[in-house]
């Protein structure tokens, strides 16, 4: 029999009650650690789609300092997660790297990525694995990259050419389209061997023709997609961007089809000691890359590198012309290294300790593209107590991270001196500056664009005396943010006076 007393009933209860609390305890406090980062509201069908606006960087900072580092927007069906901060930013690109590594499986980014088929845009994956190492071992060497130094010393010679007939022709330069050509006859020399100017005909026609189809392909790619976030609509196309995607593309695949056909013709038997340019040197690998896998790693160097390169070099050369003595300051560290009599050379880039450091800052205030490429996760994620379900679109806000007040001293002012005797780089270890990305998928074309940035300003910086165009004060110049599609540029295009300081032979040697 047993016995009922006092003090087995109370046991008895406290079992019942924690047998029955302990587990809906468990279940909130699961609840609470799993709960998905806060957002604004989310609208049936469209989501939080009211409260963004352009620029896109602009919007989501501001929505960041009201809902936190870690932010969660519902754009149709898509779950689209936010980071705004350094500490959230180190979550996923280095303790989660590998969780993040994948890409969002969009419609623009199939076909520009020539179904998948390239380095930026593919998932994470063995396509992805082979054609990242292929970037990095075959194309991307240092022996590659010095091979080309040339080709850059007779690039910038152009582009001082270029601005000095506009002095002598009493014109202004408008700045955008001499940095445009500057990169894209620097990028045509890597991949097929010569500036565009130097082919002819069919050969020159289909080189002309794929950076202004990659060019389009681009703005495309930047344009919201009714299919992607309502995917049930993709079928009927509403917006007509897929049959403009797949116009392109077809150009493009065309374009580089006749280029390696051209190329291919000439059958000549080649080595690692003998290609000349990227195109031989993809077309003869060991491996036989498919021609999409070839189109892929020609269309990531080109749709990345162009015009974030040149939109980075306004951005630089537009701050500086409105600090002038930043500028100044810079142009007398040239002047003590280079002096006014022989050309800049890229051996003189480590010993313009400022010019670095302007650079720097330029990347910090003004990344090139402000939200980066988004990531996506294939497993739920557990970041800083918040879940991130499984093909969440995760975006890395570099525009507003770079901006940070908790990181940055007055981080809206334009100032050189925070990178002076600084250990921080834009090589992706810094997490309050990635201009480059960071992690597995950080931008595998940095160091050739890093130093076609330096080279260019510290050139633009040697061979000129810089102001605004006349009537404009250099404190009155706009330095607002805009956007042209991914790519933050000024809001009014550079014009700028270029006074030559230098004798004319002195960069004419290079050409």
């Amino acid at each position: 029999m047993f016995s009922f007393n006092m003090e087995f009933v109370s046991g008895f209860w406290f079992l019942v009650v924690g047998v029955v609390t302990l587990p809906l305890y468990f279940a909130w406090l699961v609840s609470k650690v799993l709960s998905q980062p806060p957002g604004p509201p989310n609208w049936p069908i469209v989501g939080s789609l009211f409260y963004l606006s352009d620029p896109i960087h602009c919007s989501l900072e501001k929505l960041a300092k009201k809902y936190g580092p870690i932010m969660c927007l519902r754009l149709g069906y898509l779950n689209q997660i936010v980071i705004s901060n350094a500490e959230m930013a180190m979550e996923v690109l280095k303790i989660h790297d590998v969780d993040f590594a994948s890409r969002p499986f969009l419609v623009g980014a199939k076909h520009a990525s020539f179904d998948w088929n390239d380095i930026i845009l593919a998932p994470y994956g063995d396509i992805w694995h082979l054609l990242r190492k292929i970037w990095a071992t075959k194309l991307f060497t240092k022996t590659r990259l010095n091979h080309f130094e040339l080709g850059r010393q007779e690039e910038v010679a152009y582009m001082v050419e270029n601005i000095t007939t506009h002095f002598q022709e009493g014109k202004l330069v408008a700045m955008k389209p001499i940095f445009l050509q500057l990169i894209t006859n620097n990028i045509c020399r890597m991949l097929f061997g010569k500036r565009r100017e130097q082919f002819d005909g069919f050969l020159r026609k289909n080189i002309v023709d794929f950076f202004n189809s990659i060019s389009k392909i681009g703005m495309l790619v930047a344009k919201p997609n009714i299919s992607d976030l309502i995917p049930i609509l993709k079928q009927f196309d509403l917006q007509g961007l897929e049959r403009q995607l797949k116009l392109i593309r077809n150009e493009i695949e065309s374009c580089l089809s006749n280029i390696f056909m051209e190329y291919r013709k000439e059958n000549k038997i080649v080595d690692d000691f003998t290609m000349t340019n990227f195109v031989e040197i993809l077309l003869n690998l060991d491996e036989k890359l498919e021609d999409q896998a070839i189109m892929g790693i020609i269309g990531d160097l080109t749709g990345a590198g162009v015009e974030t390169t040149a939109s980075t070099l306004e951005w630089a050369l537009l701050e500086l012309i409105h600090q002038p003595d930043i500028m100044r300051k810079a142009q007398e560290e040239i002047d003590k290294v280079v002096g006014r009599n022989r050309p800049m050379l890229e051996s003189d880039l480590p010993n313009l300790p400022y010019l670095q450091a302007i650079i720097k800052e330029n990347f910090r205030l003004h990344p090139a593209a402000p939200t980066a490429v988004p990531h996506l996760n294939n497993k739920n994620v557990i970041i800083s107590n918040y879940n991130i379900p499984a093909n969440s679109i995760v975006i890395v806000n570099l525009w507003a991270i770079g901006r940070d007040p908790k990181v940055w001293n007055k981080p809206l002012e334009f100032d050189p001196c925070r990178f002076v005797d600084s250990d921080i780089n834009v090589r992706g270890r810094h997490y309050g500056l990635l201009p480059f990305g960071s992690g597995r998928r950080q931008c595998p074309g940095f160091d050739v664009a890093q130093l076609m940035v330096q080279y260019g300003l510290a050139v633009l910086l040697h061979a000129f005396e810089w102001s605004p165009q006349p009537g404009v004060k250099p404190k009155d110049m706009n330095v607002m943010e805009g956007i042209n599609g991914f790519i933050s540029t000024p809001v009014e295009p550079l014009l700028a006076v270029a006074k030559p300081c230098l004798p004319t032979q002195v960069y004419k040697g290079f050409i």
